[in-house]
């Protein structure tokens, strides 16, 4: 090879190596700038973050107020709306949506108007009457878990006594709604065949005594008028009426043990036992107890009723011979003459034959524990 060919081939090395370095610094170049404008742009682009959460607002609670108006029929309409005023405006304190108004009526005394309280998703049944109308709705909100409060407007007020509810101040009651614990307590539940042979019976709820007899007459023989006039004195005056009467001979049966007989004026269930502060039928009763209890009174003349009258008021239940204590899950009364019967003081007609259960814990209330 020639100088002058070493040379041409030096010569076009020394291009081609200054083309590559060329080449490489501008793609270095461009390389940079690229990477400038992406992360120039990345820090242009908005970060998209998850939104948070919203707050949601919880739902205030309401509950149902389930009146009977008969209980109510001596305010006229200023004197109602004032009270309702009264009460929505409690419930608003307590930070509660007002409530919701529903009354009973002659053909639906509260089942009905419990059912579609359940249906309106409410925390709370309040019932607002007599011991008739807490039986009736009680008998929809039993098995629910939804609490049942009351507001006593009755005579008697007898399960609002046995759960230490105010019968008598209606402030107090309220307040009970907001601060009183739920607690579960029994039911019972009777099955009526009116005639003793009956193929299809009917079917009750009593939560605090069914009775047949003496105690069932005294209630039917006080009717309403004569219950707004002299409050507890009613059944005075109707059990006056109804203390002279026969005697009835009845068959019974506990739970799984054998059938006896005797000779009663009254055969009363209980699933308490108090019917006054003092005044206490059956002290062993308790509501909660998945037990029921019963009392047959067997008095024979005027110092017979004297008998029973110091074993009720001395709450003796030892060696009594005219007030006999019961105790079971189950029990049967057949009579051999159809007599009246009650239920939470409600007369329902006569029968010849009662089956009571209980229904331990079925009954959510809110009351003192």
């Amino acid at each position: 090879m020639t100088v002058a060919e070493i040379l041409d081939t030096t010569v076009a090395s020394g291009v081609l190596l200054a083309l590559l370095v060329v080449t490489a610094l501008l793609w270095w170049r461009d390389h940079r700038a690229l990477r400038r404008t992406r992360e120039r742009a990345e820090l242009l682009t908005p970060v998209i973050l998850p939104s948070p959460p919203e707050e949601t607002t919880p739902r205030p609670q309401r509950a149902a107020m389930i009146v009977n108006p008969a209980k109510f029929a001596d305010l006229d309409d200023a004197a109602q709306q004032r009270r309702r005023a009264y009460v929505d405006a409690v419930f608003r304190s307590h930070g509660w949506a007002d409530p919701l108004w529903l009354s009973t009526t002659v053909a639906d005394p509260g089942p009905g108007q419990a059912r579609e309280a359940l249906t309106a998703g409410v925390d709370v049944v309040v019932a607002c009457g007599g011991d008739g109308t807490v039986r009736a709705v009680a008998e929809a909100m039993a098995g629910s878990e939804v609490p049942m409060a009351l507001l006593p407007a009755g005579t008697g007020n007898l399960l609002a006594r046995n759960l230490d509810v105010p019968h008598a101040d209606l402030a107090k009651a309220l307040d009970l709604i907001f601060t009183a614990p739920d607690r579960r307590i029994d039911v019972g539940r009777l099955r009526v065949n009116r005639t003793g042979k009956d193929t299809e019976v009917e079917s009750f709820v009593f939560l605090v005594m069914a009775g047949m007899g003496f105690d069932a007459a005294m209630v039917a023989g006080a009717p309403p008028r004569l219950k707004q006039r002299l409050g507890y004195g009613a059944y005075v005056v109707s059990g006056a009426r109804a203390l002279w009467g026969p005697q009835a001979r009845v068959r019974m049966r506990i739970d799984d043990g054998e059938p006896f007989s005797l000779r009663t004026r009254a055969v009363v269930v209980g699933n308490c036992g108090k019917l006054t502060r003092s005044l206490v039928l059956m002290p062993a009763a308790e509501i909660d107890d998945g037990l029921l209890d019963a009392v047959a009174i067997s008095p024979r003349g005027g110092i017979g009723w004297g008998e029973v009258a110091w074993a009720i008021l001395t709450r003796d239940r030892r060696g009594q011979r005219r007030v006999q204590h019961l105790r079971g899950v189950r029990m049967s009364v057949v009579s051999e003459q159809a007599q009246e019967v009650q239920l939470d003081g409600d007369p329902i007609g006569p029968a010849r034959r009662l089956d009571v259960e209980v229904d331990a814990g079925a009954l959510l209330v809110r009351a003192p524990g």
